[in-house]
């Protein structure tokens, strides 16, 4: 039924701390901040401590350079629950996502809750004395930053 020479990808999405055995102790983790028009993206140092905001996309394939370029060994997914703590549309859209790039790139992808984590991150711009239109150019990766951070921290 299917050639020998395809690759097999197998689905890997676990939700936070499931799945917590099979995140990588080194190497680059991306975290994503999904949005419907926007995709913030941030990146850990190798030793999987310290997140970095990376960059904003606005499509999946944009991470086909990505992703072989920082050799990223898993990624971490931002899932936006309700504050009652119940899934709304985008986290169904956020879990869409990430089994899409989980089949598409062969990686683990970790979902993790990342309410509030955009008023935080634009807290710490303002606290910057950035201006709102300088933050809304980069909100979206520093989002993705916190949520990153907050897996590397809880996997610790």
């Amino acid at each position: 039924m299917s050639n020998t020479s395809e690759k097999q990808t197998k689905k890997q999405v676990f939700l936070l701390p499931d799945g917590k055995n099979i995140f990588p102790k080194t190497g680059v983790v991306l975290g994503v901040d999904y949005g419907m028009k926007r995709i913030g993206l941030a990146l850990s140092d190798k030793s999987t401590k310290i997140a970095e905001p990376f960059k904003i996309i606005h499509q999946l394939k944009e991470l086909d350079d990505i992703i072989p370029a920082k050799e990223v060994k898993a990624i971490v997914v931002g899932l936006p629950f309700q504050t009652d703590g119940e899934e709304g549309e985008i986290a169904h859209h956020a879990r869409l996502f990430s089994e899409r790039v989980s089949e598409k790139y062969d990686l683990p992808v970790f979902l993790i809750d990342e309410r509030y984590t955009s008023k935080y991150a634009s807290e710490y711009l303002s606290g910057r004395c950035m201006r709102e239109s300088k933050q809304k150019k980069v909100l979206d990766a520093y989002a993705a930053a916190r949520i990153l951070q907050k897996a590397l921290d809880e996997l610790k």
